[in-house]
């Protein structure tokens, strides 16, 4: 390995992690986690929200469409709340 490509350690940006929630709207509305899967992927699309706002919080501008995700946070079927 070069010195460059052991300084590129790998990143997440906000914007991923808002990506990843809205996947995650995306393939459960279309049937595609089952059903003994639900509760686990929506803690995990929890946990990505909370950390999501408390981002917001911090830097207003800093997730592009994250205002629309963290509305819907509170709307899950209730399979998928946390327990």
């Amino acid at each position: 390995m070069t010195e460059e490509t052991q300084a590129q350690a790998p990143s997440l940006s906000l914007n991923d992690i808002s990506n990843v929630v809205q996947v995650i709207d995306m393939v459960s509305s279309r049937g595609a986690i089952r059903g003994d899967e639900l509760a686990p992927v929506g803690i995990l699309r929890e946990r990505f929200v909370a950390f999501l706002k408390a981002s917001q919080a911090a830097q207003p501008a800093a997730v592009e469409g994250a205002d629309e995700i963290v509305e819907d946070a509170d709307t899950l079927p209730s399979e998928m709340q946390p327990h």
